[in-house]
């Protein structure tokens, strides 16, 4: 029994004793997020605007919610617009060994290669500041998880949320999965509701009204496709062993589903975790047991590692808008004209 199962109100008796705990805890979160918000509101602290304008992506839950493809999404349309985009992150987890980037960070460079530079640090500011300075000709920034971050002024956020659990399981952390409460939402300029393809229309339709009631922006819609597409003749009716160490191993899961493969064996690690490359021996002799065709991981695992067995297949995803893709455009391409505010001088 795991920390997302006590959450979600498995476990029995003894998780339900969790939960009062876990709930008791939140009430110490729930404290913080405000005191923050306030900080903020009544000018106690200050946002600090940099010279380009900022795109802020990020969430209103803990776990996957497509954060990543989509940002990659958002920096391929700014390029075939003419905008040089750059991306900003925290980098939670440190760089992997020997390179610069965490495995966020890594999989956007394998997704969009050299075209768009990125600089992870604590410190977004600085880190805001050193990638303009590095790189004098980027024009917008993309601020990659930056929703509850607000010491970066930003021109336009954007909030992602999962249409599989779009509320957190409607506690705040750690009792459930919320960062902060849905009123947060009001911040937001836009909303994209992800992996619609994983739930029923009405459910969708019943998210997205709820999140029309917080958000005056526009609201989108998007599903998460596997890329390449002919993976789902490739692996169509094979017995697989799942390994993934992501915010939402339940989306992998389901996407291996929809492959029409068959799991036979899975290994689920914490998000971020880094096996020692030893480990993928036992993995490969595992999935042989358990009479496992082949290995099948996501590209933000496979990132991880310098050499990863034969057997292994990678998947990877990209984001695909479904619906209210103009208006979210016609949002994001406001920020270069929003009267001068973007690019004021920074405080």
């Amino acid at each position: 029994m795991n920390l997302r199962d006590i959450q979600g109100g498995g476990g029995g008796a003894l998780g339900a004793a969790a939960r009062v705990g876990l709930r008791v805890l939140s009430w110490g979160w729930a404290a913080g997020a405000w005191a923050k918000e306030a900080g903020y509101t009544m000018g106690l602290r200050r946002s600090r605007r940099l010279e380009v304008p900022v795109i802020s992506v990020g969430n209103l839950a803990v776990g996957g919610t497509g954060k990543t493809p989509f940002v990659a999404w958002l920096a391929r349309r700014l390029l075939e617009q003419g905008h040089r985009p750059g991306i900003l992150a925290r980098g939670y987890g440190g760089p992997l060994p020997e390179r610069t980037l965490n495995d966020e960070g890594l999989v956007l460079a394998h997704l969009l290669g050299s075209d768009v530079p990125q600089i992870q640090d604590p410190d977004r500011v600085r880190g805001g500041r050193a990638l303009l300075e590095q790189h004098p000709k980027v024009d917008v920034i993309l601020l990659d998880d930056g929703f509850q971050h607000r010491r970066v002024a930003r021109d336009l956020d954007i909030v992602l949320l999962d249409a599989m659990e779009p509320f957190g399981l409607g506690h705040l952390l750690p009792r459930g999965r919320l960062r902060e409460r849905p009123g947060g939402l009001r911040r937001a300029g836009a909303a994209v509701l992800t992996r619609t393809e994983r739930v029923r229309d009405d459910v969708a339709e019943a998210a997205l009204k709820k999140i029309a009631s917080f958000v005056r922006g526009p609201l989108a819609r998007a599903r998460t496709e596997t890329v390449p597409r002919s993976l789902r003749d490739e692996l169509g009716g094979a017995a697989v062993f799942a390994v993934c160490g992501i915010g939402n191993p339940a989306a992998f899961l389901g996407t291996l589903a929809d492959l029409g493969t068959r799991i036979v064996g899975r290994r689920i690690l914490q998000d971020h975790e880094v096996l020692p490359q030893s480990t993928w021996l036992d993995i490969s002799a595992q999935a042989r047991e358990a009479g496992a065709e082949c290995i099948v991981t996501t590209r933000k695992d496979a990132v991880k590692y310098d050499d990863l067995p034969s057997e292994v297949v990678v998947i990877d995803v990209e984001t695909v808008l479904v619906e209210g893709e103009a208006a979210l455009w016609e949002a994001v391409l406001g920020v270069f004209t929003a009267g001068g505010e973007a690019g004021a001088p920074t405080a």
